[in-house]
């Protein structure tokens, strides 16, 4: 199936509404059995006849976390500030999040992006409906369905489900499960993407199969990186190998787009552009000054469009810095692409000494804008190309949902410093990533309050 409806969360598309309609007009009415033709029950709806549905159901809950989530980790992270007088809102450009803030929600806010309801909710989609493909036969299936090739879409998508929890959270439970840790997250990722990659194989499908092998080399550069917090200049080298391996087999031109609708609901339209996109209410957020006019070599740079209005937002403190990357509220989201694969690859050469290996992909990007001037390593030390290569991917990735993750990994300095006082009250505080909330502290019997 194709089209907008296949891209609606399950809760919407298969809802059960229970619903008492009393009727009082005659008493023969009152002895009559009656059944709602519409209401949908869990068991009926997880059939094998819809499992296309209910695949494309989990991709729509993703995407939906992921507009969230990207916006919300630019202000949490150094993408975004806050241009709005909401003090909740505050909290997530300040770095000072209660563990009952509007972050823990689901896909039902934009002003107040939910990240970690809107994420769970979308790896559970995926992990449930990843389990019941696997019970069920090819033989069930509807007429041209490919039962394996769903096996790898839902599998690889539960793993970046995961990926955005291990990069974004500070720890995350899964089925009211024990606390897990950003490495266990990225455990569970791996296992994911290892489905995924063995079934999009088998069924041929070489799309997913570059989705599962990027989300895959994006979990394990994240693995390198667990344990070494003060240096980060010196990953586990096997997982870098093997994530720019992997890395090195997505063909050129991929990418996949999380689909936005201009005219659908909130939970299906650009977070990112409602936020800082420069109409109407598109005013939450601006661009971080850091962000500002970025040149290379004295030339603008093409990848991070900031419109400078000079205008104060609704805080009366923050110039409004508009984003033009995505245009609109039906403006698709890229959350994999071959330019990643590209950085994954370069970050792992300049970390071998490769360093011309490592300026050639540079030059590649910048020969790609059609503007930039190639980046001379004549001279340069591994220091400075690796710095080089960190510096295109903040330019690259820009709110692609990357950058949250890369500031913890490589343990980056937060800007403005812990303690520095914040424009409208308080001070900067030090959260690198989101608590786990209390909603899941409160609800989880394997995780003690705090």
């Amino acid at each position: 199936m194709t089209g907008p409806w296949t891209r609606r969360s399950l809760r919407y598309a298969l809802a059960v509404l229970p619903l008492t309609v009393v009727m009082l007009a005659c008493d023969a009415l009152t002895n009559l059995e009656q059944e709602n033709p519409s209401q949908i029950f869990a068991d009926d709806a997880y059939a094998p006849q819809n499992a296309t549905l209910l695949v494309n159901g989990a991709i729509g809950d993703f995407e939906c976390a992921l507009f969230r989530y990207t916006t919300a980790a630019g202000l949490l992270g150094d993408e975004l500030v806050n241009a709005f007088a909401n003090a909740a809102q505050d909290n997530y450009d300040r770095r000072s999040h209660p563990l009952t803030g509007p972050y823990a929600g689901d896909c039902g806010g934009v002003q107040l992006p939910g990240v970690y309801t809107s994420l769970s909710v979308a790896r559970a989609s995926a992990d449930t409906i990843l389990a019941r493909l696997q019970e069920w036969t090819d033989a069930e299936m509807a007429p041209g369905v490919n039962r394996t090739q769903l096996i790898g879409q839902a599998a690889a998508y539960a793993g970046y489900s995961l990926i955005l929890l291990g990069e974004g959270m500070c720890s995350a439970a899964i089925n009211i499960g024990p606390e897990l840790t950003p490495e266990q997250l990225f455990g569970e990722a791996q296992t994911r993407f290892n489905t995924a990659i063995t079934a999009a194989t088998t069924a041929n499908d070489a799309s997913t199969l570059s989705l599962a092998r990027l989300g895959l080399a994006r979990t394990l550069l994240n693995l390198a990186y667990i344990g070494t917090p003060t240096n980060p200049n010196d990953p586990d080298p096997a997982l870098v190998a093997q994530a720019s391996a992997l890395a090195a087999q997505i063909p050129a031109g991929f990418a996949v787009n999380a689909v936005a609708l201009a005219t659908g609901t909130a939970r299906q339209q650009n977070v990112v552009f409602a936020h800082s996109g420069g109409t109407g209410s598109s005013n939450f957020s601006s661009v971080d000054p850091t962000f500002d006019s970025l040149k290379f070599a004295g030339i603008l740079d093409p990848r991070v469009p900031v419109n400078n209005t000079g205008v104060v937002g609704a805080d009366n403190a923050t110039i409004l810095r508009q984003q033009p990357k995505y245009p609109n509220l039906g403006s698709p989201i890229p959350f994999p692409r071959k330019t990643e694969a590209l950085l994954i690859e370069a970050e792992a050469k300049a970390l071998t000494n490769d360093l011309d290996g490592a300026v050639a992909i540079i030059n590649a990007l910048h020969a790609a804008t059609d503007t930039l001037p190639a980046y001379d390593g004549t001279g340069k030390t591994q220091a400075e190309v690796l710095a080089q290569v960190r510096e295109e991917r903040r330019r690259e990735l820009f709110l692609e949902s990357h950058r949250l993750g890369d500031m913890r990994r490589l343990n980056l300095p937060l800007i403005p410093a812990v303690g520095a006082t914040f424009p409208r009250g308080g001070i900067y505080g030090d959260q690198r990533c989101f608590p786990l909330p209390a909603v899941e502290r409160n609800n989880n019997p394997n995780i003690p309050d705090v």
